[in-house]
């Protein structure tokens, strides 16, 4: 009698302990196709992302070579007239030495720097015909000497600079107003170090910066 109990106790432990392993076993299915499911997800991110970051290379890659054609393609124009053309800071900016452009603190065009204007102008009111026109005046460190009394500083100096190139694009080559802007920016944003007559030289300078669509 008492081997019977006994069999039946071990009967049902067994069953106990096969009903825990069942219960086990679900739990831990359910906790793998959770980890699954998130796994999935998580991939599936990554490969959104990894298409989303594809597409905005191409397009960045697509700006570039646009800008770099752009470039070519007013180097060329602009031969042998002095203008260096160059990729700045996403645009294309026509960069024009100061020297080209007027005498030593002076603000006034000099005459054989006209010929050159008129044709950057050309090729504003065609190749760029959509586009503003940024008219940067930058200068090297050197105080202002000559013009004390019309140019406190050099921010002064090279806002009229740019100014007087803006004016002669309007009023004399034709060049909507609407198209253009001006901005000094003084001696705060050089090429070259202010320490030799050469890197100066390189500092002053007037720059036609094609603004971009949507660019400021």
């Amino acid at each position: 009698m008492l081997e019977g109990r006994g069999v039946v106790r071990s009967l049902c432990l067994v069953g106990v302990l096969g009903m825990l392993s069942v219960g086990t076993g679900c739990a831990e299915l359910k906790r793998l196709r959770q980890e699954n499911q998130q796994l999935n997800e998580s991939i599936s991110g990554l490969q959104q992302e990894k298409a989303e970051l594809s597409s905005k290379a191409s397009r960045y890659e697509g700006e570039l070579n646009r800008l770099e054609n752009s470039r070519r393609d007013l180097e060329a124009k602009l031969k042998g007239t002095g203008a260096t053309v160059r990729i700045k800071n996403g645009a294309v900016s026509v960069l024009l030495p100061g020297a080209i452009l007027f005498e030593s603190g002076q603000t006034t065009l000099r005459p054989q720097s006209k010929a050159t204007l008129k044709k950057i102008a050309g090729i504003l009111k065609t190749s760029a015909s959509g586009e503003i026109v940024r008219i940067e005046g930058h200068t090297d460190n050197d105080p202002v000497v000559k013009q004390k009394d019309r140019y406190k500083t050099n921010w002064e100096l090279s806002a009229a600079r740019a100014a007087a190139v803006l004016h002669y694009m309007v009023e004399e080559c034709g060049v909507a107003p609407t198209r253009v802007y001006i901005a000094g920016f003084g001696q705060y944003q050089p090429m070259a170090d202010n320490k030799s007559k050469t890197g100066k030289a390189k500092n002053r300078r007037v720059e036609f910066v094609i603004v971009p669509r949507g660019g400021g």
